[in-house]
């Protein structure tokens, strides 16, 4: 593994921002730092309407309403509430997300402003005139996306907290060495020496949660190609469609009609590798989105996966992806002690 290549989540997002925007945490803003109102997801802008309508609304929408990743139908990063100045009441002041744009004539050039604590964020952008906001924009859209994703990873974990199941924390820290955050409703499926399957399940819904770990032998683990292959491996043996066993139908990865994304980042600064892709039920029509990530545990020599699955036909799911984003950020390892 080239560790010298890899390079932590949270620290690229702190250079990134704080070489591009400037951070203010100063309270004389009249918005302030407040209460983070608002659903998963929404994030007010604050536009007037002749902008709204020209270049400016179309670069916000082209980086804030692009899809979100490897979900299997449309749905957007974030769903915007475009308001004008003189709508901008208390009632919006107190959103978790909030973008606000001033392009005016009084400016002399173009200037972009972050507040952020764990409650809210609060981006300020101004420009002279439409042009140059276009610029800005650009500029420091990656910036803005990924401070907007962070918001939404710390609610969507504070939210989790609030309802975790413990027990389950517990069984599944004692039996399989890993410390995970698991929400309130998830059940055991099927549990073994080596693979751990949990779901939450209701008419419309079925959320999967996943662990399975294996010894580690070499670098060669950590590719794309060892982890699906592996991922593939286990599923088919215990996982398996509602047809089986009339039908050999089991939960698969899917290559078509996009593999999936393979990222190489850190936790705590240790390795760690993610799989973003579809899944899909051989013999069947069943099919969703998965998310995993996968560490090497150094004291035990293992490695081990922990991921999440999402099936709600037609429905949306971009929800419930982020929701395990931040449940699997939480992945960690107990100390291990002389007993073990």
């Amino acid at each position: 593994m080239k560790t010298n290549q890899i390079y932590s989540r949270a620290t690229r997002l702190i250079l990134l921002i704080a070489s591009l925007l400037v951070i203010n945490q100063s309270c004389s803003d009249q918005v302030g730092i407040s209460s983070g109102g608002g659903r998963e997801g929404e994030v007010v802008v604050v536009l007037n309407e002749m902008f709204e309508k020209g270049e400016a609304g179309k670069v916000i929408d082209q980086y804030l309403c692009d899809s979100y990743l490897l979900l299997p139908q449309h749905e957007p990063l974030f769903k915007l509430y475009v308001i004008p100045w003189n709508a901008f009441t208390n009632t919006f002041k107190g959103f978790r997300n909030i973008i606000k744009v001033d392009i005016n004539p009084k400016y002399t050039e173009s200037n972009a402003k972050m507040q952020q604590n764990k409650n809210q964020t609060v981006i300020s952008l101004t420009a002279p005139n439409s042009d140059e906001f276009v610029t800005l924009f650009h500029k420091h859209s990656r910036q803005i996306v990924e401070a907007l994703t962070l918001s939404e990873k710390q609610f969507a974990l504070h939210q989790i907290k609030k309802g975790e199941n413990k027990n389950l924390e517990v069984f599944i820290a004692n039996k399989h060495d890993v410390n995970v955050v698991i929400p309130k409703g998830y059940e055991i499926r099927k549990d073994t020496t080596d693979f751990c399957w949990l779901s939450l399940e209701t008419n419309e819904l079925s959320l999967g949660y996943i662990i399975y770990h294996y010894p580690y032998t070499d670098k060669n683990t950590f590719t794309p190609e060892y982890l699906i292959h592996k991922r593939d491996s286990l599923l088919e043996r215990y996982i398996k469609g509602p047809l089986y066993p009339t039908k050999m139908s089991y939960m698969q990865t899917m290559r078509e009609p996009v593999a999936p994304l393979f990222k190489e980042f850190t936790i705590d600064n240790e390795y760690a590798t993610e799989l973003n892709g579809l899944w899909n039920i051989t013999e069947d029509y069943m099919a969703g989105p998965f998310l995993s990530v996968t560490r090497l545990d150094k004291e035990r020599n293992r490695v081990v996966t922990v991921e999440g699955y999402v099936y709600h036909p037609s429905e949306k799911k971009r929800k419930y992806m982020r929701w395990f984003n931040a449940m699997l950020s939480e992945f960690r390892f107990p100390t291990k002690t002389s007993e073990d």
